[in-house]
């Protein structure tokens, strides 16, 4: 129980100082984690080889870890604290002003918190107390001892308030604690990750709500609102939901989604290890037939969800991993070919989600501060547990447009941010889910146009492919496409007739048909742009005003082949060297 003399004495900002410095140790462990692994371990990656460097690597590595770990924690010590600051302040601020108001009424607040009032002076027959100096005849309809139990009561509901505050803050940072040890497990990030439900629940209102259904511009403008320890606590409490905010810069959503992606793969891996033993029997018989029993399919689909998204958070971790390494992919490129520069940059989770087929957003380098930036916009059967090839086309196209004279600052963008089909018929033959992807596409290039460095050149392009075409082409029928360059790899059409029509300026149109590539003819009558009764206008069409890039690899899904004609050919647009791009 929280005393009077205790509440009275209490000062709330020594709980905000406490809570500055886990700010400062939480912040401190956040720049070790980044140091480790963009710089000490990505120069490793990319200077040395040899078993030594593989343990030493291993070692460094699950330290980083230890300190993201560190970060999180602590940045829930931090909210907690300044939550718990936030209600004693109210409870001493309700405590006071029951003080001074009985003060005021000429009364004495005692050290155990009760109130003494003065007896009442004697009263003519029929008169009732009231307190002089109003210039009125004397009539109250309370006495004094009633209203001095009504401060006691006031105090009392102070004190009541700071006690409740004190224990229920008390038990959840009883609960911020961890093993003593070097190694972080699934247990700990699910730990991590029911350590702030407690803390959500316990700290209430403390956080006003994320913005919701804003604009990128709005988004921006909220977050550069808050302090820095504000905005630890918001990515401490509300990881997923800043981690999705378009306009918020790169590394605050890296961050926040880092989090998320480390407990949401805890969670799916115990779930997979904890998984009860498949139903029996499989097959059911239904009339004359056998089918599959509904239990046995409900577990078996559960099954492979959770098979499919550890696989996809398996392979997006290995490009956490593979910062700093010069040839991650060797078994992806044609014989002869070495890529040049430093080695890959630090990745940046812009977005994360591993429900239903799942989504991901993957830079590689900072998008806030690179001088070109490529978003790339993938097509039919993009699942979360498929982001492999998408991943590997993202960094082929990164170290090919960075390796162009001049050393251009780049980062390209695997936009795995909408629900694409998932076959191609009948689900690719379609519109709706370039329907509703599009407008997803309109609020992340605008986000990175407002969170984007001003001292650095905006260069923004768009690469599709397939079906991604079209949620390209819906976008800008459905708003505005803010960029400045769109690349168009095996398009079966993107709902519009003409170039034009896709917002950027003339002549920044590109398209690319390989040869063996069928998506073009096939998907035509579908997506493509109707006129007359068997005229379907796709970007392969002279008529439609597409730049047509040369390429030289077959089939279509090998425009990133590294090495290619046809990737140089995309990684010339990117860095905006449009005079050395070769046409058909």
């Amino acid at each position: 129980m929280v005393t009077f003399a205790q509440l009275k004495a209490l000062d709330p900002a020594q709980f905000e100082e406490a809570a500055d410095g886990w700010h400062k140790v939480s912040s401190s462990a956040s720049a070790a984690k980044d140091r480790l692994e963009n710089e000490i371990n990505a120069k490793l990656r990319g200077g040395l080889k040899g078993q030594g460097v593989n343990t030493a690597l291993g070692r460094l590595e699950r330290l980083s870890e230890n300190f993201h770990y560190m970060q999180v924690e602590c940045a829930l010590v931090l909210t907690a604290l300044n939550g718990l600051a936030a209600e004693l302040r109210a409870a001493k601020k309700k405590l006071d002003n029951a003080v001074q108001d009985a003060q005021d009424a000429g009364m004495t607040v005692k050290e155990d918190g009760s109130v003494e009032y003065r007896p009442p002076v004697v009263l003519l027959p029929g008169q009732e107390y009231e307190q002089p100096g109003n210039g009125r005849t004397p009539f109250v309809t309370t006495t004094p001892k009633e209203q001095a139990q009504g401060y006691a009561d006031r105090i009392g509901d102070a004190l009541k308030d700071a006690t409740e505050a004190d224990g229920k803050y008390a038990k959840t940072l009883a609960k911020l604690i961890t093993v003593a040890d070097l190694s972080v497990t699934k247990e700990d990030w699910t730990d991590a990750d029911q350590d702030r439900g407690d803390v959500k629940k316990t700290v209430g209102d403390h956080l006003r709500d994320i913005p919701k259904d804003k604009s990128p511009k709005e988004n921006a403008a909220w977050w550069k609102s808050l302090s820095k320890e504000e905005q630890a606590e918001y990515i401490s409490l509300y990881p997923a939901g800043v981690g999705k905010l378009d306009g918020l810069p790169a590394e605050d959503r890296d961050e926040a989604n880092r989090v998320w992606f480390n407990e949401q793969r805890a969670k799916y891996q115990t779930e997979l290890d904890n998984l009860p033993p498949e139903p029996k029997p499989k097959y059911m018989l239904a009339g004359r037939s056998m089918v599959l029993n509904p239990e046995w399919t409900k577990w078996d689909n559960h099954k492979k969800h959770l098979q499919s998204s550890l696989n996809g958070m398996k392979r997006i971790q290995m490009r956490f991993d593979d910062t700093g390494m010069v040839a991650p992919f060797d078994n992806t490129r044609p014989s002869g070919y070495k890529p040049t520069g430093s080695g890959l940059p630090p990745a940046y989770l812009l977005d994360f989600d591993p429900e239903k087929n799942g989504r991901a957003i993957i830079a590689n380098g900072n998008p806030d501060t690179a001088d070109h930036t490529a978003v790339m916009v993938g097509g039919t059967n993009g699942t979360l547990g498929g982001i492999n090839k998408p991943v590997i086309a993202g960094t082929n196209l990164w170290q090919a447009a960075s390796a162009m004279p001049g050393e251009p600052k780049v980062s390209t963008i695997t936009w795995h941010g909408y629900d694409a089909p998932q076959s191609f018929f009948p689900e690719a033959m379609k519109d709706k889910y370039a329907d509703k992807g599009g407008p997803d596409l309109n609020q992340f290039l605008s986000g990175l146009h407002v969170s984007h460095d001003p001292s650095a050149n905006d260069h923004l392009s768009v690469q599709a492919q397939s079906y991604g075409t079209v949620v390209v082409g819906s976008a800008a029928r459905q708003g505005t496409l803010e960029a400045d360059d769109v690349m168009l790899s095996g398009s079966p059409g993107v709902q519009v007739g003409r170039a034009k029509d896709l917002d950027v300026p003339e002549g920044h149109v590109w398209n690319q048909k390989a040869e063996g590539d069928w998506v073009p003819k096939w998907g035509a009558p579908t997506h493509g742009h109707h006129e007359g009764l068997t005229q379907f206008i796709t970007p392969s069409d002279p008529v439609f005003g597409a730049k047509q890039m040369a390429t030289d690899t077959h089939g279509h899904g090998n425009y990133w082949l590294a090495g290619s004609e046809s990737l140089e050919n995309q990684a010339r647009v990117v860095v905006g060297r449009y005079d050395e791009v070769q046409l058909k």
